[in-house]
Order: C-alpha cells, then structure tokens, then sequence
C-alpha cells in the first residue's frame, strides 16, 4: 500500500454539477453483496439522470461509461475495505506529488524513479540482512527471544484513535517505542537482547551509507529504524531455527518510522496468559484463529492451556505434521502483527542518484546543508 489505504475517506469524480460521491471508509466489514447493490443503484440512478431528457436516439454513451466506471470503483473500495479490513490497519506516509515539492526536495533520494526505489529496496535488504544472518548465531537466547521482542514492541497496539472529520491516529505498535521503554519491569529479560542489536545498527547503518557513497550519492540515506531492524532481527532468528527459508520466502516490510516518546504501558499480552485471555488479545487486533495459534504456540509459556482445549490441541497436531502450514500461517500472523499501528514512511532507505539512471553523479548543491558530516558514524547511531 502506497498512500493511506484503510486510514483515509475515498472520494470519486464529480457526477453531476454540485453532486459529488463520497463513500464513508470504515474499518468495519462490509458484504459483497451490499457493495455490489449499492453500486449497481448508483450507475442506475446516473443513467437515468442522463436519459431523463434524450431520445433514445440521443443517448449519451459516455454517461453510461462514467457511470460504470464509477460502480466499479465504488465496488472495488468496498470490497477492500470490507473483509480484510482488520489487516489493512497500518497507515503509509503518502508518496510526494507537486504540491509536496518543497517538503521533499531536500530528502536522501527525493527524485529517483520507481525503478530506483525498487534496486534500493533490495539493496538495503541484503545489507541489513547480511548483518543480521551474520550476527543472531552468536546472540544468546536469539529464539525465541528476538521474537518475544518483536512481539513486545508491536503488542503496545491497542485500537485506532479517530481523527475527525475523517482521519485516524495509531496507537502503539511496531515502532520501536522499546527503546524508551527499557526500564519497565517486563522488560527487563530483554534488555540484552536490545543491547546485542547496538553493533549490528551502526553495521547496517555503515555499510549502507557507504554502499550509497560508492554510488555517487552526496548524502547519506537514513539508517535503519528500531522497529525494523527488531523485526528483521526476529524474522532471520525464526528462519535460523527452521533451518532454511519457507519457499518463497519471509516477506518483511520495510519503513517502518521510530517513535519519539514510549506507549501506554499494561498493553501487550503477558507470555504466561491462558488460552482464552490470548484469544480474546489476538482476535481484538484483527488476528484469525488460524494466524494467531502458530504464533502464540512459539511465544507461550502456559502450553498447558492449550493443550487443554481439544480443540486447539487438534489443531496443533495438525500443524506440527504439516510444518509448510504451520510456517505459512506463522509467517500471516507475524506480518500482521507487526504492522498494525505502525506508520510506514514511503521514502526511507532510498539515496541520491539520477533519475535518468545515466550513471552520473548528483549536481553539485543536491546535497544540502551539512552534507560534509553525513558519513561521520557518530550522526548515524
């Protein structure tokens, strides 16, 4: 998702002079029958709007299309909204457009091209994961510790907070509010594991802003978050203790933007809670029973509870004979889990560089001020 997907009001074009459609977004769940309904009653209503006052032979047949076109759209914003609503509650800094120019202008990688961003994307992949492969063997209590860490951090996010007229503000979740949290007593058996992921950023955050130099960038781009590098430190430990990738991959996003002050304390899911209090969490943050269980089975401390209840025990049979399953499932929950409330920026991890991709360096003054300290190590900790 690029722009606020789930998080803002959605309106389409003008349809008639001073009339204007404007569905209201919810995140609550909407059947498919409705939308479609809903839509077919509005391209009816425009089309006969249009008809009132022509023959048939003078039947305006863009009236028509727009009026389709706008049913489609209608349906298809529905839908999204709709079933996957609970997924989709993460909220993304729009890219610029014209209008953000002077915000932008001066921002590590501000004018490079879509292909661009994608190279950039995979190179700071590999970077911050070579570090990491390299670097959780030799973390004691690795697994599941960075996973309870992960899981620390992103269970802060408790519900959205509405803004009007139409906007919502997140609460908590994964955004690396940990940091400033340390002190807190259920903390305190992962403060080595923080400790452990120091080196490993100023690694990251090195070789990425040197990758970057040895491009032609005049800046250094922006070091990696908290948040991620707690997330991607949880992934690489889960695939270490699987003892390969799942096919296709563990897929982590990217961008996810630090917080400045702590979360609401009394909000995550104590690792010893029964099975019920843990449903009832989980299914509160839009988590299915199916995306919840394999996650849990790996952070619990009371197997028993579940073990108690035959039928999550039968679950569990299943999907200990079916580890593709299991690590299917795992893999939904924990991506879920770890981008709600979380506010993604669409322009981290990106540096200079032309977007004619002629191989030439930036024109001089693309740097902005204070470029001559951007690879200096003590402004990228």
């Amino acid at each position: 998702m690029q722009a606020t997907v789930g998080c803002t009001r959605l309106t389409v074009p003008t349809i008639t002079k001073g009339t204007t459609f404007a569905p209201k977004v919810t995140l609550a769940r909407a059947s498919r029958s409705k939308a479609v309904s809903s839509s077919r009653s509005l391209a009816t209503h425009v089309v006969a709007k249009a008809d009132s006052s022509s023959s048939p032979e003078e039947f305006d047949r863009r009236a028509f299309l727009h009026a389709v076109s706008i049913g489609a759209i209608s349906v298809a914003s529905s839908l999204a909204m709709s079933e996957d609503a609970n997924a989709l509650n993460t909220y993304t800094q729009p890219k610029p457009f014209k209008s953000d120019y002077e915000k932008y202008k001066d921002r590590p990688g501000g004018t490079v091209a879509p292909m661009q961003m994608a190279r950039m994307r995979s190179e700071f992949r590999d970077v911050a994961k070579g570090d990491l492969m390299a670097a959780v063997p030799g973390i004691q209590g690795a697994y599941p510790g960075l996973l309870k860490l992960a899981f620390m951090d992103a269970g802060t996010f408790n519900i959205w907070k509405h803004v009007k007229p139409n906007g919502v503000e997140p609460s908590g979740g994964s955004n690396g509010s940990l940091l400033f949290e340390i002190d807190r007593p259920e903390m305190a058996p992962y403060k080595d594991l923080l400790k452990a992921l120091e080196p490993v950023k100023v690694s990251v955050d090195a070789k990425w802003a040197s990758l970057a130099k040895s491009k032609g960038s005049p800046r250094a781009p922006d070091p990696i978050s908290w948040a991620d590098l707690i997330t991607m430190a949880a992934v690489v430990a889960t695939i270490q203790k699987w003892g390969a990738s799942p096919e296709g991959g563990f897929p982590v996003r990217q961008g996810r933007m630090d917080a400045k002050s702590s979360d609401p304390s009394n909000r995550t899911l104590p690792f010893t809670a029964d099975l019920v209090t843990a449903q009832k969490w989980f299914s509160k943050r839009g988590l299915k029973e199916n995306e919840m269980l394999p996650l849990w089975m790996e952070l619990t401390e009371n197997t028993a509870s579940l073990r108690a209840d035959s039928k999550t025990a039968a679950r569990m049979a299943v999907y200990e004979a079916d580890t593709a399953l299991f690590q299917k499932d795992f893999m939904h929950g924990f991506t879920k889990l770890t981008s709600l409330g979380s506010t993604f920026d669409a322009y981290m991890y990106f540096y200079d560089e032309s977007p004619f991709l002629s191989g030439n360096p930036m024109p001089t003054g693309m740097g902005g001020p204070g470029v001559q300290d951007a690879y200096d190590l003590k402004s990228l900790r």
